[in-house]
């Protein structure tokens, strides 16, 4: 009964992950809605744990790159943001200076790789040049800290304020 209880919240959380990520593929928001649908993953690794969290964002990357009319929105959710939460939990484990060295180099390598995909693989490119690339890269790695600092913020206020009124504790448990 648990594992049914595990699938459903994973469908649940997954179909949650899909509809924001196509409403916003719709304003101008639409990076700052994928970033929270990273909440989605995060919950899952907290109470699902195991292969789950990789389930929902296997699940919502396939049907957002097959769905979804905008397809760079799709991109950054599958390149950038869905997995994060999930790499760290693990990095989180190391010294906080391997942690950011590890947060960094794991975002830059994922903003190189959809810079190289959406110009080389997808052909749009809008005459950017090398100073605009790396200015983009610069503003998102100071974007990149202030949301992992939030996402951390927004973990604890789960776990400690949120949690125990939900009564999660032990119900997913094996």
């Amino acid at each position: 009964m648990k594992k049914t209880h595990k699938m459903v919240l994973s469908a649940v959380l997954s179909a949650l992950s899909v509809s924001a990520i196509y409403l916003s593929s719709f304003t101008p928001l639409d990076i700052t809605v994928i970033a929270l649908t990273s909440l989605c993953i995060i919950l899952a690794v907290i109470e699902l744990g195991g292969k789950y969290p990789l389930l929902i964002y296997v699940v919502t990357s396939v049907l957002t790159l097959l769905l979804l009319p905008d397809k760079s929105t799709a991109l950054i959710y599958v390149m950038i943001v869905g997995y994060y939460p999930m790499l760290k939990v693990v990095y989180e484990r190391f010294h906080y200076i391997v942690t950011w060295l590890l947060k960094l180099s794991t975002f830059n390598t994922a903003m190189l790789a959809t810079i190289f995909v959406v110009k080389y693989v997808l052909g749009i490119d809008e005459g950017d040049t090398i100073a605009l690339t790396l200015a983009t890269i610069a503003l998102g790695n100071v974007t990149f800290v202030l949301c992992d600092l939030l996402l951390t913020r927004l973990i604890t206020l789960y776990m400690v304020k949120i949690r125990p009124r939900l009564g999660f504790k032990n119900y997913f448990d094996n």
